[in-house]
């Protein structure tokens, strides 16, 4: 366990939990650095010096990360390692998530409308075998394939702003070396809906894709509204809630076919399979030319790219 310079009393809840568990399980580490990746970075050098001292290879040391405020169901990590057990050590897998039935039971409606706009693009998603986006939470990948994709790295956008997604980076540097994503369908897991009760609109229009604070800012001023998820169980809100829905629809071409559509590209520059529609593909061409040494950069355009077509109303 990592604690990322909290002040709340989760390093001595951390310790005391340390000290009920049995020798060596639990392993309390400290980051100072604040962010996502100087947290995650600390967490996977802990596991590595641990399996160094035992000698465990880097290519037998499975890396499985998870966050504390998502609840995993039994079975997680065997379902995890017994699919890596039969895959290459060039993957990264990803489990599943579905959202606490507290959750949708209260706010039905906030549910409903995210599915019915992501079901209305259906034929904009590529194939889960393309997805490149992953999901940091239910992630999990091998110290060796770490090392070869380069780490997790800190990416700033052109404004000297934090680029998120740090998993999703790593992964797209791994695509150079020929890296698949696996998913594992029995590794499942139920986020906290914190940030969704803090800031609905925020995460209905990013798809719950993670932007920074100068994006919501922005965002923030150039559509006024409501922004409460009580909104979402209006009996029509998608009146109210116009321009995150296009926000929203914007995050998922986005991200679920421009960007593999360009990976696919970079890839295997031959491929072409990918559903489009009319004047898209024109408009997001001059992109290709993105390599992926620099997924920051890769994922920064396809984000402007994102906000041109959320903008276009």
């Amino acid at each position: 366990m990592v604690d990322n310079g909290s002040t709340d009393g989760t390093l001595d809840m951390m310790r005391a939990i340390k000290e009920r568990a049995a020798p060596g399980e639990i392993i309390v580490c400290e980051e100072p650095v604040k962010g996502y990746v100087p947290a995650r970075s600390r967490g996977i050098a802990a596991a590595a010096d641990i399996a160094r001292e035992q000698n465990v290879e880097a290519d037998k040391l499975l890396i499985i990360q998870v966050d504390a405020d998502t609840l995993y169901d039994p079975g997680y990590v065997a379902a995890m390692q017994a699919v890596a057990s039969t895959q290459s050590k060039n993957v990264m897998l990803e489990g599943t998530t579905h959202p606490p039935h507290q959750f949708l039971k209260g706010h039905p409606g906030f549910v409903n409308l995210a599915n019915e706009t992501d079901a209305a693009l259906e034929d904009w998603i590529a194939d889960d075998s393309a997805d490149v986006v992953i999901d940091d939470k239910v992630s999990g990948f091998f110290y060796s394939a770490y090392l070869d994709w380069g780490g997790h790295q800190r990416d700033y956008d052109r404004n000297g702003h934090e680029i998120f997604a740090e998993t999703s980076r790593l992964f797209l540097r791994g695509k150079r070396t020929g890296a698949q994503r696996v998913r594992v369908d029995t590794a499942s897991a139920a986020p906290s809906r914190r940030k969704i009760l803090r800031n609905p609109v925020r995460h209905f229009a990013t798809a719950g894709f993670p932007r920074n604070n100068a994006w919501w800012r922005e965002w923030n001023g150039r559509n006024s509204g409501v922004r409460d998820l009580a909104t979402f169980e209006a009996s029509d809100p998608q009146l109210a809630l116009k321009a995150a829905v296009r926000a929203r629809q914007a995050h998922i071409v986005g991200l679920f076919w421009l960007l593999p559509m360009l990976v696919q590209k970079i890839c295997a520059p031959g491929g072409d399979d990918f559903k489009r529609g009319p004047g898209i593909l024109e408009r997001a061409g001059p992109m290709s030319n993105d390599t992926l040494n620099n997924p920051g950069a890769l994922l920064e355009r396809v984000l402007r790219k994102v906000d041109e077509w959320s903008a276009d109303v």
